[in-house]
């Protein structure tokens, strides 16, 4: 009887988090709109266990013995501990031999990036899009505008102060468009790939979360919106922006539709805590219904894996990983209190 007990409350935490799919939300304006997906997450570091792990299955001082796509992905998770040398000796040469490989010239100008050599890696990212113009569903251009900017901000430190990064010709009153609707999803795409690789404070992504927030209020959602002026606070606390002052116009429209005063908080995760947080659950799932059951969760992510066809099958199965162990870490406190009450009766 205790088995079903804590597996109806798995079961319904589990339920609880999958809730916000399908949601209804209201622009600055009263509009109303859609979204099929709820707000990407992002994480304060890249996966750097996973990438551990990754690497530990290869020899490292001869990566050349393994195919180009091997090589490449070696070069990946080299990059996301940091290892931004070590991923170049490897990308450079490969990219000599495989001039029209897509992945292999993304990656390469990626790397560039991170270590600060810009004008490499815009050239890099403009041949990724020529390679492949849908990879990343068709937000590579917010990569290339970031990059433009960085390369502007070289040449006038105050460039930042009377430009917007992405130049989407947005602002707090624009009337809803397609257009601008379907740049929103494109940056907040690739912020869930940058985030992790930048810290607070960042004047480029403070711009960008504040571009992005005027795309939400005015196209899809003020919850967003505010998460998203939020988040640019927290890279730009002098609010060069202004983006106070548009939270504050938000919240009226928040309060009129009785939506929380949401925070970025909510959406900014710890990666070292997250995956402990999954463990437990595991070790929670093992304890309840033992090592088989467990080791069919664990195999969540290798199943999804063979949905790679389908161009939101990464970008899904992230977040049908975070809205599983979020669920789980919920059922793990649900569980304690559940095991607690009950030892405490007669």
């Amino acid at each position: 009887m205790k088995r079903i007990v804590l597996l109806l409350i798995i079961q319904s935490a589990i339920t609880t988090v999958f809730a916000c799919y399908n949601e209804t939300h209201i622009t600055k304006d009263g509009k109303t709109s859609s979204r099929s997906d709820p707000m990407h997450t992002f994480y304060n570091e890249p996966d750097k266990r996973s990438a551990t792990e990754f690497l530990n299955k290869y020899d490292l001082s001869k990566p050349q013995q393994y195919d180009k796509d091997v090589q490449s992905d070696i070069a990946v998770n080299l990059a996301y501990l940091g290892r931004y040398e070590e991923a170049l000796a490897i990308l450079e040469p490969l990219q000599k031999k495989f001039p029209d490989d897509y992945n292999i010239a993304a990656n390469l100008g990626t790397t560039y990036e991170l270590v600060g050599k810009n004008e490499l890696a815009l050239r890099f990212i403009r041949k990724g899009i020529e390679l492949n113009p849908d990879s990343h569903d068709g937000s590579e251009w917010v990569h290339v505008k970031i990059l433009e900017a960085k390369l502007q901000l070289a040449k006038d430190p105050s460039w930042l102060n009377t430009h917007r990064v992405l130049q989407t010709g947005v602002t707090f009153q624009s009337a809803v468009s397609e257009t601008l609707d379907e740049k929103a999803d494109d940056v907040e795409y690739q912020l869930q790939e940058r985030v992790p690789f930048t810290p607070f404070p960042d004047k480029i992504l403070a711009n960008v979360f504040d571009e992005l927030g005027d795309l939400y209020a005015t196209q899809q959602s003020v919850e967003l919106a505010y998460i998203a002026y939020d988040f640019s606070l927290q890279y730009d606390p002098a609010d060069l922006y202004g983006v106070k002052s548009k939270m504050e116009q938000l919240v009226p429209v928040l309060r009129k539709n009785k939506i929380p005063i949401p925070s970025w908080q909510g959406h900014y995760y710890n990666r070292v805590r997250s995956q402990l947080q999954s463990d437990i659950a595991m070790e929670l799932i093992e304890t309840v219904l033992g090592p088989d059951k467990k080791k069919s969760a664990s195999n969540q992510g290798s199943l999804t894996d063979k949905l790679e066809d389908d161009k939101y099958s990464k970008e899904r199965r992230r977040r049908n990983q975070l809205f599983l162990f979020g669920g789980l870490g919920v059922a793990v406190l649900l569980t304690a209190l559940v095991v607690y009450k009950a030892r405490k009766m007669p």
